[in-house]
């Protein structure tokens, strides 16, 4: 315990830095080019860490691979370079004369309307502090928030974060809608089944992904064959402006929808549909966060709110009780 202890002591960011280089590269000699230092000179300082921390890091071959004492020294090498980076950044503002930093990864769910309404929420109260928004997928974007390279997650909160060791919170349920071109013949009827819609061309999400598992369970609840005239799509502007000039459908989230109808882009179908997909969330993984993410967390938390008003044509509105869960304890949200 000492022993480790003490070789704790010993290292520097620049240690931790080199063995980063090392896993991503996966060769010696491209880590020694890349940190321009000889290769002998990088042996030895391997050798020299393996023998500190009383285990091999890695298995030597083409590529390196980590061995069990590897992953464990990765986990938190992550973590510690994420953290130095932030803390850096954190400085950098203060003597900028900002207020902090806020790193924020999101689902294109509350992308639309959520989140920029919670930025201008926040740099209204806090104008200084600086926020960065990065839009991808959940499973991409988690890894980086364990690693302490995003502050926090909007998005819904999927099995991947409610498995994850972090905290969540919960803001509001948010159900998906149908949406077509605005002059779609469709619109004209008092009522749609998905009788009526099965005749038609869709485009949907990736196989497996939450809101194509939706649609094909309503047309399952419905007895009826999932779609098979369709188009795959993960992207936003193909599918609207598909949507517009054709006859094709496609679901969204309820943000998404309140968004396309408000400008007039698109029109939502009045077609029943379960919420499925579960509710939109905040994600993080500090116990304490800073000033300006709590400042971030109560302006998210004061849109939510507002969007549970919000309204629009043929849509049911949302239930206006918004359910909370935490987990590993009670986290700060206030500044």
């Amino acid at each position: 315990m000492d022993e480790h202890l003490n070789w704790m002591r010993r290292l520097k960011i620049r240690h931790l830095e080199v063995f980063m280089a090392l896993v991503e590269t996966g060769s010696q000699s491209a880590t020694a080019e890349l940190l321009n230092v000889t290769q002998p000179a990088l042996s030895k300082w391997l050798r020299e860490l393996e023998q500190s921390a009383g285990s091999p890091l890695f298995d030597r071959g083409r590529p390196l691979k980590l061995t069990v004492y590897g992953e464990v020294v990765l986990r938190y090498a992550q973590r510690v370079l994420g953290d130095s980076l932030r803390m850096a950044d954190e400085l950098g503002a203060l003597q900028a004369g900002s207020s902090g930093q806020v790193r924020v990864g999101v689902l294109r769910t509350v992308a639309a309307i959520l989140l920029p309404r919670a930025i201008v929420n926040c740099r209204r109260n806090a104008p200084q502090v600086q926020i960065t928004i990065q839009e991808d997928s959940l499973d991409n974007l988690l890894p980086k928030l364990q690693r302490h390279e995003l502050d926090c997650i909007i998005g819904r909160l999927q099995p991947e974060a409610l498995n994850a060791d972090v905290f969540r919170e919960a803001l509001y349920d948010e159900p998906v809608c149908a949406i077509v071109r605005k002059h779609h013949p469709l619109l004209a009827r008092d009522r749609v089944t998905w009788r009526d819609v099965a005749g038609y061309p869709w485009i949907v999400s990736l196989p497996g992904t939450p809101m194509r598992l939706c649609v094909e369970a309503e047309f399952a609840s419905a007895r009826l064959p999932a779609p098979t005239d369709l188009i795959e799509s993960m992207s936003l502007l193909t599918n609207e402006k598909l949507l517009q000039q054709t006859d094709m459908i496609s679901v969204v989230s309820r943000q998404l929808a309140v968004n396309y109808a408000s400008t007039g882009s698109l029109a939502v179908l009045p077609i029943k549909m379960r919420d499925a997909l579960g509710p939109v969330g905040l994600i993080w993984v500090d116990a304490n966060p800073t000033a300006a993410l709590a400042r971030f967390f109560d302006a998210v938390r004061l849109e939510a709110r507002a969007l549970l008003t919000t309204e629009i044509t043929s849509m049911e509105p949302v239930s206006p009780t918004a359910v909370r869960t935490r987990r590993r304890g009670t986290a700060t949200g206030t500044s």
